[in-house]
């Protein structure tokens, strides 16, 4: 994805977005034809990591949790003012010495390494970083000092809330919680939509 990115040279939006797209897809065939391919029997564990749930998270595993929350955290507030920089584009952000090329590849290089932390503790649990970014954003604006912090309560109480009804539904078993955060943030996007385009009448 990193190579992708640099190869591309642009930090069109559309761009990130569609080169992502490409390499979730990619990854997300090679993973299926591994599942098919090999032993049926742990298949049911596989699918419920790859819908998400916090079913297979341990206190074994919540030292690994925290060394990635702290490296994405720790990055991100002392580079705070970089990123804020950034927001304004990427000429304004050169203006005052930023180097644009060199950050945005750390900042997807970290990214990268504390989402694949998380993912490999309670699996891949869609919308959640589509949707909590921009409830933060609403709530206390766009510089990164104020919105991090945000995010991370914002994200928590969304996790948790989405957590309740997969205890409940189909009890004793327990239902991937990315199937509620799914939900949810499919009705965020339409949302989203729908007052774009009345923002656009």
């Amino acid at each position: 994805m990193l190579a992708l990115v640099r190869g591309l040279r642009t930090s069109a939006p559309e761009k990130l977005i569609l080169a992502g797209l490409a390499v979730s897809f990619l990854f997300a065939a090679i993973t299926n034809y591994l599942v098919f391919a090999g032993d049926s029997r742990p298949a049911r564990s596989v699918i419920f990591w790859m819908l998400g749930g916090l079913g297979l998270a341990r206190w074994e595993t919540f030292p690994l949790v925290c060394t990635g929350l702290v490296l994405i955290l720790a990055y991100s507030l002392y580079h705070s003012r970089w990123l804020d920089a950034l927001l304004t584009g990427d000429l304004a952000a050169l203006t005052i010495v930023v180097p644009v090329q060199g950050m945005r590849f750390s900042m997807f290089f970290v990214a990268a390494l504390a989402t694949a932390v998380f993912v490999s503790v309670a699996g891949v649990i869609g919308f959640v970083g589509l949707m909590v970014p921009h409830l933060a954003r609403g709530i206390a604006g766009p510089l990164h000092r104020q919105i991090l912090p945000t995010a991370a309560i914002v994200g928590a109480v969304l996790l948790t809330v989405s957590d309740m009804p997969c205890r409940l539904l189909l009890a004793p078993q327990e239902l991937p919680v990315g199937v509620v955060t799914t939900s949810i943030g499919s009705a965020f996007v339409f949302l989203l939509l729908f007052r774009t385009r009345k923002m656009e009448r």
